[in-house]
């Protein structure tokens, strides 16, 4: 198979490497506008695998390409993308899909009109500690209520409000596990260390029965990414970057117990599940899953749908944030 790569940055290489250690791939056609980052790109596989242009235009003119992924800037999301599925190649937009609402809707039913596969880079969903909570959350009986907190350090490169940047992972991820969009958010956000960007964003989102609060930050000294959710029988407590999963079942106190602290030890960890799963890198096993979809034509975990509405609910956490009032989340 022999896949196209549009943008050579952090993440870009990242593609690139991954899929350059893949037996399915034959050939890897790399485009930026850097020179040093088509170079450095180029050094991570023999050179007659990878191949390396300036624009789009010039690799499609001289490659085959049966797939391709773009990791450009959002405000180029649509472009770039629109102009890959003109010529029917499936791809593969990291998020956010676009960078309006309304310009996802188009690349939506440019796809569906070309009959050309569209996916989502939301790389969260392929982490085997969501897949794994996700397998597994019938545990803790009916969900009704999440805490996810995503912080990091600050940046000096322009990643755009950590609603868009980093929220948005954990909007879908809530999405994956209890298989509906949210439908409402009231948010706070703030500009903290960025020059450029709100950093820090806190929101409300509301699912019907189910609520969640979503904190994220690119300002802690530290890098921390976890997700904990409650439902009637129990609660589960998920680390996304050690891939750490623990699924705590409620115990029925029927024992007397003679101290507090014997209280607290026996009954406040309720009984605990650790559920078997091989750790991985999720960026892999997404590409994996694309380009298997491209090969056997089916539908991707991620489609064009779960990116519009992730993005729709982080452009009403901003409104909700300016306008200091719960906000309809609106495709």
């Amino acid at each position: 198979m022999n896949v196209l790569v549009v943008g050579a940055g952090m993440m870009g290489f990242n593609h690139v490497r991954n899929f350059s250690s893949f037996s399915n791939v034959k050939h890897v056609t790399v485009v930026d506008p850097s020179e040093e980052a088509l170079k450095k790109v180029a050094s991570l596989a023999r050179q007659e695998t990878v191949s390396t242009y300036k624009t789009v235009e010039e690799a499609l003119k001289n490659e085959e390409v049966d797939a391709a992924t773009v990791i450009v800037p959002t405000h180029s999301h649509y472009k770039v993308a629109s102009g890959i599925i003109a010529k029917g190649i499936p791809v593969l937009v990291e998020k956010p899909i676009t960078e309006t609402i309304e310009d996802g809707k188009k690349l939506i039913a440019e796809a569906k009109d070309r009959g050309v596969m569209l996916m989502v880079g939301h790389i969260e969903r392929f982490n085997p500690a969501v897949q794994a909570l996700k397998k597994n959350l019938s545990h803790i009986g009916t969900p009704f209520y999440a805490s996810v907190h995503r912080f990091g350090v600050p940046t000096e490169r322009d990643v755009g409000p950590s609603f868009i940047d980093q929220a948005v992972h954990d909007i879908d991820v809530l999405t994956f596990l209890l298989g509906k969009y949210p439908a409402e958010v009231s948010a706070v956000e703030a500009k903290i260390n960025d020059k450029k960007s709100n950093d820090l964003c806190s929101a409300i989102f509301e699912f019907g029965s189910f609520t969640a609060t979503v904190e994220a930050n690119r300002v802690t000294p530290i890098r921390s990414r976890e997700l904990i959710i409650l439902g009637t029988a129990g609660a589960a407590k998920m680390d996304y970057i050690s891939q750490d999963l623990t699924i705590m079942r409620a115990d029925h106190v029927t024992t007397k117990y003679s101290t507090f602290d014997e209280v607290v030890l026996r009954v406040g960890r309720g009984s605990e599940i650790k559920p078997y799963f091989v750790k991985d890198e999720p960026l892999k096993l997404e590409l994996m899953h694309f380009l298997d979809c491209v090969k056997n034509k089916k539908e991707p975990v991620t489609i064009g749908k779960d990116g519009l509405h992730a993005l729709a609910a982080a452009v009403a956490g901003m409104k909700a944030a300016k306008t200091g009032k719960r906000e309809q989340i609106v495709v």
